[in-house]
């Protein structure tokens, strides 16, 4: 305040001079603050096993034509670096940053005087009053530069008012490091999705092949005299009943398509189709972790949590700052300084002027008993967000956990079921080839390989969202543990 004070006392020109050191001052306070958006975050723990599970998945859609026309193909590491690039929600996000960072800026602004230069314009021609009451004639033209300085301050108030824009800023900074998160969640957990749905139309197009050729075989023997009529029919309903699930299968594929765009920004008419490869088993949290361990690293580490922990210290600063707006003291200076008219007369000192005024006290009004009690209540829902959100936190991780779990014990059995159904299909298909099955023998065992595939697809991806999921639960998701952990082959090999 005495250094205030000290600027404000000063005579037009110095004042000039005197405000390089507020400016310095300001611009320091400016790049501090730049120096603490976000608090410092120890590095994330490694939860990643140093070994993977062996299932995958053979990726192949080259035989997906495009629904209008343009086709894209993508992999998990091309969707994640898209999905930093233009996704809106993230960038959203970081104007939020941007507008919270201007807050804060803005709180520490209102430490320092209102500065309000002005140039008045001056013409006197004719009688002139003088100071001892005459008149006398003038006749000059000048321009008169004035500086006025006001200074109303509640030092308490604008204390935690910056506390506040400060804790706003980091939480505003943490919620977007939880949008990422999600949006990354998001994103792979479509991209596998799209992945399912390329293997549903790979199991239904092979059923609709094996079908068509189960037809050929009928047809052959009825047109020789050893089959049945019957037998051709329900050779041709089979095939009729592939054919529908192969275009309910590709259905599913382009609007999982239009899904993953929509994610992406990308125009909803580009078809995406995943790289022709292998999908692999990707395991990136260790099975072996408790679920405490599981607990205190979601606790430590969910973005969205910490959001929350800043919100409801910036409701407790922002209480403070009420109850001082309201009952504590204020300070309140003003100056004007006017430069003399380039005269030399003595007459002309009614010119030069300048005028000091400082308020010191307390304001009170009957509203801030109001405020304070909003301000009070909105620290106590703060309170009570940050309880849910812990809630909601470990409840995510337990049901992450949990699938994850589940989806590991359905690899076996998946990979199992497949093993038995093509074998009892190619015995089955040897033996109606030997004349000892039938048509409807056949086409259970055709159906129950295709479901075996599906069952299998499903439960690899299946998988492999868990774990990105339960990643995510944990806070500790991003873009690099994605393009690391996932391993995709560019052969086109038989699935286990």
């Amino acid at each position: 305040m005495r250094s205030i004070g000290r600027n404000v006392n000063a005579n037009y020109l110095g004042s000039t001079t005197n405000l390089a050191p507020v400016l310095v001052l300001v611009l320091g306070l400016a790049t501090s603050a730049c120096a603490d958006l976000t608090e410092t975050q120890s590095p994330a723990p490694s939860v990643t096993p140093t070994t993977q599970g062996e299932a995958s998945l053979t990726v192949d859609a080259s035989h997906i034509a495009p629904m209008y026309r343009q086709l894209l193909t993508i992999d998990l590491p091309t969707v994640t670096q898209v999905t930093m690039a233009s996704n809106l929600d993230i960038k959203e996000a970081q104007q939020r940053v941007e507008a919270a960072q201007g807050a804060y800026y803005g709180s520490i602004g209102a430490i320092f005087p209102i500065v309000s230069p002005e140039v008045q314009a001056q013409r006197i021609k004719g009688a002139v009053g003088q100071p001892n009451g005459s008149f006398g004639i003038g006749n000059f033209s000048n321009f008169i530069p004035a500086l006025a300085l006001q200074w109303i301050i509640n030092p308490g108030a604008v204390v935690y008012d910056i506390i506040a824009a400060k804790r706003r800023l980091q939480a505003t900074a943490q919620q977007q490091q939880a949008s990422i998160q999600e949006t990354l969640r998001v994103a792979a957990d479509q991209y596998y999705d799209l992945v399912l749905a390329q293997a549903q139309v790979s199991a239904a197009q092979q059923a609709a092949d094996e079908a068509t050729e189960l037809l050929r075989l009928e047809r052959l023997k009825l047109n020789s005299g050893i089959g049945l009529p019957a037998d051709v029919l329900r050779a041709q309903a089979a095939l009729a009943n592939t054919q529908q699930d192969l275009l309910s299968a590709l259905n599913s594929f382009y609007n999982a398509s239009v899904s993953l765009t929509f994610t992406l920004h990308l125009d909803p008419t580009v078809m995406l189709v995943p790289k022709t490869g292998i999908v692999k088993q990707v395991t990136l949290v260790r099975e072996d972790m408790s679920i405490d361990n599981l607990l205190v690293t979601a606790v430590n580490y969910r973005p969205d949590l910490k959001a929350v922990r800043n919100i409801v210290e910036a409701s407790e600063a922002a209480k403070n700052g009420t109850i001082l707006s309201g009952v504590g003291p204020g300070a309140q200076a003003d100056a004007v300084i006017e430069r003399s008219p380039p005269t030399n007369s003595v007459n002309d000192t009614i010119y030069r002027q300048q005028k000091y005024n400082v308020v010191a006290g307390f304001n009170f009004s009957a509203s801030s008993f109001g405020d304070i009690k909003e301000a009070i209540a909105d620290s106590r829902i703060a309170a009570i967000d940050l309880d849910r959100q812990l809630d909601k936190v470990r409840s995510d991780v337990v049901t992450a956990h949990q699938a994850s779990i589940i989806a590991a014990k359905e690899i076996p059995i998946a990979a199992q079921q497949v093993a038995s159904a093509e074998e009892a299909l190619r015995l089955t298909q040897n033996n109606f080839k030997a004349g000892t099955a039938l048509t409807v023998d056949v086409l259970q065992a055709q159906d129950a390989a295709d479901q075996a595939h599906v069952r299998y697809a499903t439960a690899v991806v299946r998988y492999n969202q868990s774990q990105v999921n339960l990643l995510a639960m944990l806070g500790i998701l991003d873009d690099q543990s994605i393009r690391n952990d996932q391993k995709s082959a560019a052969s086109a090999s038989t699935p286990n």
